[in-house]
């Protein structure tokens, strides 16, 4: 599978609430490191448990991807985020109001499946 099917199939997993089918693209030891949101965890569960609380906190939350560029196992993804808060989570606005924020994530592949993603923050 390309890089850009992959990622396609990411998004969508993401953006559809397919929470098995987000953990199944990844590895029983995958890490995850959101360093702006200090966020550090190792394991699938984890990883698909902290997706979980963001479908809770952001319900209406959609990834839209601007650029993908990969590199062997490696694909970097650009894209923004947006939805509507619904005042779950503490460091989030208030329930009713606006989030949009751009991000890059860093995605490491081993034997097709994610075994480790980094979650950076984008600028203006």
């Amino acid at each position: 599978m390309n890089s850009t099917t992959f990622v396609h199939e990411w998004v969508n997993a993401y953006n559809n609430q397919d929470f098995d089918g987000f953990g199944a693209m990844c590895t029983d030891d995958v890490t995850y490191d959101c360093g702006p949101f200090g966020h550090a965890f190792t394991g699938r569960d984890a990883l698909v448990r902290h997706i979980r609380e963001y479908a809770a906190a952001v319900p209406d939350r959609k990834l839209t991807p601007k650029r993908v560029i990969a590199d062997g196992d490696a694909i970097a993804v650009e894209y923004d985020f947006a939805g509507t808060s619904s005042g779950a989570v503490p460091g989030l606005p208030p329930a009713g109001q606006p989030i949009s924020i751009s991000f890059c994530t860093i995605l490491q592949l081993r034997d097709g499946r994610i075994t480790s993603q980094v979650d950076y923050l984008g600028g203006q």
